[in-house]
């Protein structure tokens, strides 16, 4: 049987690796980056908004960030641990690094409150940095910050781990003995 990587699959899969990497530094260039996929975010953050409401005060903001991200974290895992489908589990490892800088966005507006909300309601991250003592500006930046880096790391290992699984099988053995030697 032939490489599995090899003509359409690939070329598709190598179009998608360019196009990320495209929003990925669409993103970085910009402190309030957006991507398509955001729309997608919007969504489970919501989700995740309604699902933990019964759970308190606290975890009803926090849902819409943990529903948000939770969602591409278990398709990381479904596709590596059920589907065996490392390229699948790749692209939803850079969607969480995509969501975490989307996450960051709104952190760091929890001080100044000019994004736009859904239903026009509570700002999250206002309410949860407030309750726990950390609205000052510093603290804001901080943590909008290091969730930024997260984000940053995560994107690129996708798109590294993506651009692995493109290479012909070949190439890709010897990248991954590198790695592992």
């Amino acid at each position: 049987m032939g490489d599995p990587s090899s003509g359409a699959p690939r070329l598709l899969k190598t179009l998608l690796l360019a196009l990320l990497a495209w929003c990925t530094l669409h993103l970085l260039a910009s402190p309030r980056g957006w991507c398509p996929l955001d729309l997608v975010n919007l969504t489970f953050h919501e989700a995740g908004h309604v699902f933990l409401a019964p759970f308190g005060h606290t975890l009803h903001f926090l849902g819409g960030t943990l529903g948000q991200l939770a969602v591409p974290a278990l398709l990381v895992w479904y596709f590596l641990a059920r589907r065996r489908e490392p390229f699948g589990a790749g692209f939803c490892l850079w969607w969480l690094g995509e969501s975490l800088l989307n996450v960051a966005v709104y952190m760091a507006d929890a001080r100044a409150l000019e994004l736009p909300l859904v239903g026009g309601g509570e700002h999250d991250w206002n309410e949860l940095f407030f309750r726990f003592g950390l609205l000052g500006e510093d603290s804001v930046q901080r943590v909008s910050g290091l969730t930024r880096g997260a984000g940053v790391a995560i994107a690129l290992l996708g798109l590294a781990w993506l651009g692995v699984l493109v290479l012909p099988a070949r190439a890709r053995a010897g990248v991954v003995l590198r790695v592992a030697g």
